[in-house]
């Protein structure tokens, strides 16, 4: 999304709609008056997740947090995303691959090569799994979700402050706020 390019394809992971659902669930956030992150995406772009990925979010219902509640908010909006097995495809190995990360990412890594998306929307911005990811990626871009909801301040679907506010609603819930990786991207909306 950055310099004007669109996302018009993604797959996502598990922990990026969970972190774009966290609004709608948390309480002190009101979608109705304030974007809502996960909308967007999923009426502004085709977005593909493996089985997988419906089932980690499936499990996540059962708890009664807001992350829970996202889970539950992704799932409820699952006629705006497709489920796609990456490997009922030719161009995909029979079963998955050994990357290092766990089978939600890997199988969102696979569909995303197989389908030659724009990007793989995703957490994982720290740590060693960012390079994992971005390793596996054969063509896609990685798009950590604090990138996304930047970009579309960049790209003018938000401004710089609701895209703040957005990120610290989020951040709150998914352990951003001490990431230098958030940090400089905020850093980068002034």
């Amino acid at each position: 999304m950055t310099g004007g390019v669109q996302l018009r394809t993604v797959v996502a992971d598990t922990s990026a709609l969970v972190s774009l659902g966290v609004p709608r669930a948390d309480a002190d956030y009101d979608t109705d008056s304030a974007p809502d992150p996960l909308q967007y995406l999923l009426t502004s772009s085709d977005v593909s997740v493996p089985p997988t990925v419906v089932s980690e979010l499936q499990d996540l219902t059962q708890y009664q947090d807001v992350h829970g509640a996202a889970a539950t908010n992704v799932l409820a909006a699952g006629d705006h995303y497709t489920v796609d097995d990456p490997y009922e495809r030719d161009e995909t190995p029979d079963s998955r691959p050994t990357v290092g990360l766990d089978d939600g990412e890997t199988d969102g890594i696979a569909l995303a090569n197989a389908l030659d998306v724009d990007g793989f929307l995703t957490d994982e911005f720290g740590g060693t799994n960012f390079a994992l990811v971005h390793a596996a990626l054969q063509g896609p871009r990685i798009v950590p979700t604090p990138r996304l909801i930047c970009d579309y301040a960049r790209n003018g679907h938000v401004t710089a402050d609701e895209a703040r506010r957005l990120v610290a609603t989020i951040g709150t819930h998914r352990s951003w706020e001490n990431s230098p990786y958030v940090s400089q991207l905020l850093a980068q909306l002034e």
